[in-house]
């Protein structure tokens, strides 16, 4: 098995490929430049953390990667912009040149409605993943949950209110590469977790589900991760990489 996954820089994209790594898949990870230099800067972090892998490699959408057979192709959503529509038309492409299984990933469904129309109208079968909230270590920075538990690093004191299902980012790319290795395609699976309502007092949040939403038809997964430990894996995240995020120790 070799895997693509287009987008690979992103906050689910990167966790996809360390657990695609982990069950020992080769992985080719396309990675979008980012403006941002704090992205680059935990990007270099995060590439440190996986080390020297001869199963995986590192490309951008300049690299000559068209002779790679694919037996796979991943798609990671992360913003709606030029750049960002180009890694989702060439990973169509990909897939499609490579007869390769096709895999879409979106932390936001609600994003989903166009591209879904492109598939549709290029791909003979595909596989939708529908994600809630994703939340744990390099969650990006613009993410009420890191400006929140940033916040509370920094010694501030305020409360956060989640109204709305959260998935711990390890649970949610280790149930993908589950799916994927058991060869469920061509479906749609909205993933769902058992939760309910609780107050984190270690991390000042609480968490109001919406009780229709998780009530409603979806893929549930096992919650492997409390959202506690979740929360406070988060945490440890930002405090080891608080130069880069900018607080003052």
């Amino acid at each position: 098995m070799r895997v693509m996954v287009f987008g690979a820089q992103s906050h689910i994209g990167f966790a996809i490929c360390e657990k695609l790594l982990e069950e020992g898949i080769e992985v080719c990870g396309i990675f979008l430049d980012s403006t941002s230099e704090m992205r680059k800067l935990l990007l270099e972090e995060r590439m440190l953390l996986i080390g020297r892998n001869a199963l995986f490699h590192e490309l951008t959408l300049d690299d000559d990667w068209r002779n790679i057979e694919a037996t796979h192709v991943i798609y990671c959503k992360e913003k709606s912009d030029d750049q960002d529509l180009l890694c989702f038309e060439k990973s169509v492409e990909t897939a499609v040149e490579t007869r390769s299984h096709y895999f879409y990933v979106a932390p936001d469904p609600r994003q989903i409605e166009e591209d879904d129309q492109y598939h549709t109208s290029t791909l003979e079968s595909y596989t939708l993943f529908n994600l809630p909230g994703l939340y744990g270590p390099f969650q990006p920075p613009e993410e009420k949950i890191h400006q929140h538990l940033k916040s509370c690093v920094a010694g501030q004191k305020n409360t956060l209110i989640i109204n709305e299902p959260i998935i711990f980012i390890t649970d949610a790319a280790e149930t993908i590469v589950e799916i994927i290795e058991k060869g469920n395609y061509q479906k749609v699976y909205s993933f769902l977790c058992e939760q309910k309502d609780e107050t984190i007092e270690s991390v000042s949040v609480e968490v109001k589900i919406n009780a229709k939403e998780t009530e409603s038809d979806g893929y549930r997964i096992m919650n492997k991760t409390s959202i506690e430990k979740g929360l406070l894996e988060q945490i440890s995240c930002i405090k080891m990489y608080k130069e880069i995020y900018g607080i003052d120790s």
